[in-house]
């Protein structure tokens, strides 16, 4: 079991590396971004889009929170490495063919038979993702966030590499498809390089056995995140189109990197660093406050600068022809900002292993979700979003309940949450008041304009109603400064 000191130099340390790589993955991100939007059209995401909202269902299936379990553990041996290998392969063999077989019934579903082709190419993806099951494993439990940080950074190159050339060559919307296939394969050959588990022919069913309620918890919770997270597309992409589901996908996308790219990748470092403190309760408090505090005076004003921006993201990202993203945007940059500002529940729920729990409030989470998009679909996209958008404002009691978990109250998580949304608002209504300044400039002009006044609102602000933010990041620094001398 590792010391306190030796996990909090490992948190800092990963946290580090995951704040280095925002810079280059938001940099990617945009860049890619603009590129393909200019060589694509919006049906072309769509497309692509359906053909997520199916396999990323099938992916539920692919692991079965088998992976989760053996990070959650204390200790593990060899032969529960052997079994979660054969158990996940196995897994992710039957949902390619499953999906693969699928794939000729995918019209009756979308009212469109494109789908078909992409789903069959597609269904590759699910024996490359449990291959790295163990590797994954292995690198979470070790703390390896430096090789993490490395192998993602490649994965973006090479996703990003490969559909820029591809669309360049005129492979239109397969060219999104053909930079997934890569990223799969070299993830597989990234990780078995710094990790490799090469499993023995046995298998241990008792395992499985005695973790089923534990890995069916992982698959509830990543299951109801898959409905309140794709229903929209499927209604979207059946009743409105393509197209439509183009603007509608890529101005969420915009927006869910805010939690892929930044808060996911810290849940990552925060989950086997709290599961390692579980019999320190000061200690995982501190752990706690800290890293919450830090993630939200971080993500909060991203979401809510999105918001503010959406009109000059667009037109400098995308350009004229993607107007109609601009409401969709800026509602979804608010439920971005919410959504992973509370990010940190996630880890809370799995590292005291109150995974039943999460899974329940997960339940009545998607139910509102599910329920607005629902109401809200007949009257268009910019509904949907809104009602998505207020459908987020439920994750701020599975964010209490996380911190009860711990003998956290309401107090704490006012601490935590308080001064980087109020920051926000502020910062919100200076950029509308800016652009009305009648401004003759490019879009680009006005939108880093916008960023700069904006950023310098938000930290006076978030100085003058806390300086506990600022002493946090002077102890991380003073923690990084420490481990390199």
């Amino acid at each position: 079991m590792l010391r306190q000191g030796g996990v909090n130099s490992r948190v800092v340390n990963g946290a580090g590396y995951q704040f280095l790589g925002i810079a280059t993955r938001t940099f990617l991100t945009i860049g890619s971004t603009a590129v393909l939007a200019r060589l694509l059209t919006p049906s072309d995401f769509g497309y692509v889009a359906m053909a997520t909202v199916v396999t990323e269902f099938a992916n539920l299936f692919g692991s079965f929170g088998f992976t989760n379990v053996l990070i959650q553990r204390r200790v593990i041996n060899r032969l529960q490495c052997d079994t979660v290998f054969w158990a996940t392969l196995a897994v992710g063999t039957t949902i390619a063919v499953g999906v693969f077989i699928a794939s000729y019934f995918s019209h009756w579903l979308f009212a469109d038979a494109q789908v078909a082709p992409l789903l069959q190419v597609m269904s590759l993806t699910f024996v490359l993702n449990s291959l790295s099951a163990i590797p994954t494993v292995t690198m979470s439990r070790l703390m390896l966030f430096g090789a993490t940080f490395w192998i993602g950074m490649a994965l973006m190159f090479i996703r990003t590499g490969t559909a820029i050339a591809c669309a360049y060559a005129g492979m239109g919307l397969w060219s999104l498809v053909a930079g997934s296939l890569a990223s799969g394969v070299a993830n597989v050959v990234l990780k078995f390089a710094v990790a490799p588990h090469w499993p023995r022919w046995r298998f241990d069913l008792a395992l499985l056995k005695s973790t089923w309620r534990t890995s069916g918890g992982y698959f509830g919770n990543t299951a109801l995140y898959y409905v309140s997270m794709s229903l929209d597309l499927l209604l979207i992409g059946r009743q409105l189109g393509p197209t439509a589901l183009g603007y509608y996908q890529n101005a969420r996308s915009l927006t869910d990197e805010i939690r892929g790219r930044i808060a996911v990748p810290i849940e990552s470092v925060l989950f086997p660093a709290m599961s390692s403190l579980q019999a320190d309760l000061q200690r995982f408090q501190l752990l706690v406050l800290r890293a919450g505090r830090l993630l939200a005076a971080l993500v909060v004003p991203i979401g809510v600068g999105v918001s503010a921006n959406a009109r000059e993201l667009v037109l400098v990202l995308y350009g004229s022809q993607w107007l109609e993203m601009i409401p969709v945007m800026s509602m979804f940059g608010l439920s971005a900002a919410l959504r992973a500002g509370t990010a940190i529940s996630a880890p809370l729920f799995y590292a005291t292993d109150r995974v039943a729990l999460a899974m329940k409030y997960n339940a009545i989470g998607t139910v509102l979700t599910v329920a607005g998009v629902l109401v809200a679909m007949p009257h268009g996209l910019e509904a949907v979003a809104l009602a998505v958008a207020l459908a987020s404002l439920y994750t701020l009691v599975g964010f209490v309940v996380a911190f009860s978990l711990i003998e956290l109250r309401w107090r704490s998580v006012l601490q935590v949450l308080g001064p980087p949304f109020l920051a926000s608002l502020v910062m919100w209504v200076a950029t509308a008041l800016l652009r009305r300044i009648d401004w003759v400039a490019a879009p680009s002009v006005l939108l880093l304009g916008h960023v700069a006044v904006g950023a310098v609102v938000y930290l006076v602000g978030l100085h003058l109603l806390s300086r506990q933010y600022l002493q946090d990041v002077l102890q991380v620094k003073a923690l990084l400064l420490r481990r390199k001398a």
